[in-house]
């Protein structure tokens, strides 16, 4: 009896630490909208790996082990509490133009995305040093950098990972 009850409780006990730490390192997210179509669909589970950024509760202050990098697709939280999941086409101390319904980073043609708008703020830019800039893959139905700014390293919630719904569309993101 007492040897089922420490099987038991050594089984909660692993299994609370698994969860505990799962928790640390990600989180999940719905998709909303048609913004990274087609990588990404409306309605998508999605689950970011938050290891890169870990928040200091005491400090008030978070970790940033690695920047993002080029291409990447991130979480992140906008000024206003409202969070996206976009990709990020330029970093820190990049120069962003958009002009004729084409994207430049550095004066390179950017080819990733599906269509282009014309720009909400004026252009070229050139990123701060703790600042990146995001774009959908959908960059007509996108709200992104170009109407709200780049997006400060200190907002980023973590990488995608891993795509767990639909089924049918799991999909591991490097």
């Amino acid at each position: 009896m007492i040897y089922n009850l420490l099987s038991i409780s050594k089984t909660i006990i692993a299994t609370s630490i698994f969860i505990i730490i799962l928790t640390l390192l990600f989180s999940s997210f719905e998709v909303n909208g048609r913004s990274m179509t087609p990588t990404l669909n409306d309605g998508d589970r999605v689950l970011i790996l938050k290891l890169n950024y870990i928040n200091l509760p005491f400090l008030e202050k978070k970790l940033i082990i690695t920047s993002p990098k080029k291409g990447s697709i991130i979480a992140f939280q906008k000024e206003d509490g409202v969070e996206l999941i976009k990709r990020v086409i330029a970093l820190p101390n990049d120069e962003v133009d958009i002009k004729n319904q084409t994207v430049y980073v550095n004066n390179s043609i950017q080819g990733r995305g599906l269509g282009l708008t014309s720009p909400k703020n004026a252009f070229p830019v050139t990123l701060d040093d703790h600042c990146v800039f995001v774009l959908g893959d959908n960059r007509n139905l996108s709200n992104d950098s170009r109407a709200f700014g780049c997006v400060p390293i200190e907002n980023i919630k973590g990488n995608l990972a891993l795509r767990l719904w639909p089924i049918k569309d799991i999909k591991l993101f490097r």
